[in-house]
């Protein structure tokens, strides 16, 4: 019997978004922003904070990618429970 195809790509969403998120948590750790405030001001440092930004942001799209595939998981189980309780 195949699995439903539903749960199947739920649970890939929720995989692939795990990844992604230790793969950016782990971009986080690497960019060592630095607390100093004229060095904040420098060219470089700036670039640190705005690839600090991006990285937050992908941290909350991939935050959400789970979220959501986690309620398509939810769908498919409600939607089994439901035919079985049909059939039977």
């Amino acid at each position: 019997m195949a699995v439903n195809p539903m749960l199947s790509s739920g649970a890939n969403g929720i995989h692939q978004g795990i990844k992604a998120l230790e793969s950016v948590a782990q971009e986080i750790a690497e960019l060592n922003v630095s607390d100093d405030t004229a060095a904040a001001e420098s060219v470089s440092d700036s670039g640190r904070v705005g690839e600090m930004g991006e990285a937050i942001i992908d941290l909350k799209t991939y935050q959400r990618q789970v979220q959501m595939s986690a309620q398509v998981v939810q769908t498919a189980d409600e939607v089994i429970g439901f035919l079985l309780d049909v059939r039977a």
